[in-house]
């Protein structure tokens, strides 16, 4: 337990295999940071920067999540690896989240997963994917201590009882808290579950609003509870570690009504627009 909550607290997402929900958890955990009023921003180092793309994408759709996005990219135009960001400007940030690349041999993610209060390892269903989950436990033991706690996130958790993915589900958590990580104390249907909306979605922030076939297609109320028990567990968690989070910088957003926080963050958009416009005016005289 340190003497006081670290300041900036830094969260790493990683898991050693593309496509397990690194970038959706990012993502979401980011917003749900802002959401709760604290500042955020979010680090995206994987090559593609989908994370950075769904958030410009929400921009133009005048919606600010509630965090910040800096890509960095490790690697050049040639092939080599870059060096790891300087994030001593994001110093006076609440939380700094990472979305890592896949290999944790590149020089950023390998610092991302190594200097962080928090690592997230989000889990799917897939017996296939299980290999890479003990390694990516194998490759963090590895790391220099001391290290960091590990909390387990399931995704994509199916919702039929007793089928034999999410029994397979239930026995991997069960190994990895015997290994000292952090599972949820709750079931499966109560956690990320799989939803074709999700996958129907055009970014992965789960308040997006897609249109396709002349229709507005959003994640259902339920589905998006179940998201944020996740989400209030890994701030349950966090607190329970750290201590009490850092007091609010911002107004809450509630979820609650949801054309009203929508409303709020268009407006929020505009607003800070405005300010970074005046800004740039003021520097340019």
């Amino acid at each position: 337990m340190p003497s006081s909550f670290p300041s900036p607290f830094v969260i790493t997402v990683g898991v050693p295999k593309g496509g397990d929900c690194k970038t959706w958890t990012a993502f979401n955990v980011s917003s749900r940071l802002g959401f709760w009023g604290h500042d955020v921003v979010a680090i995206d180092s994987n090559p593609m920067h989908d994370l950075w793309k769904d958030h410009q994408s929400l921009a133009q759709q005048g919606i600010w999540p509630r965090f910040e996005v800096i890509a960095h990219d490790p690697l050049d135009p040639h092939g080599n690896q870059t060096d790891t960001l300087d994030v001593s400007s994001q110093r006076h940030r609440d939380f700094i989240v990472y979305d890592t690349s896949q290999y944790v041999q590149l020089r950023t993610t390998r610092w991302a997963w190594t200097y962080c209060n928090l690592m997230i390892l989000p889990v799917c269903p897939y017996a296939a994917q299980i290999p890479n989950y003990m390694e990516a436990l194998q490759l963090y033991l590895a790391l220099p201590a001391p290290r960091a706690p590990i909390l387990v996130l399931p995704c994509r958790v199916r919702v039929l009882k007793n089928s034999v993915p999410q029994r397979r589900l239930e026995d991997l958590l069960s190994f990895l808290a015997e290994q000292g990580c952090i599972v949820p104390p709750f079931k499966g249907h109560y956690q990320i579950p799989e939803s074709e909306t999700i996958a129907a979605q055009d970014t992965r922030w789960i308040f997006s609003e897609t249109v396709y076939e002349g229709k507005k297609r959003i994640l259902h109320p339920d589905l998006i509870t179940r998201v944020d028990i996740s989400l209030a567990w890994i701030k349950m968690e966090i607190e329970r570690l750290y201590g009490s989070f850092p007091a609010p910088r911002l107004a809450p957003v509630s979820m609650n009504h949801r054309e009203e926080m929508l409303g709020q963050l268009a407006r929020e958009f505009a607003q800070r627009n405005s300010e970074e416009g005046r800004a740039a005016a003021r520097q340019a005289v």
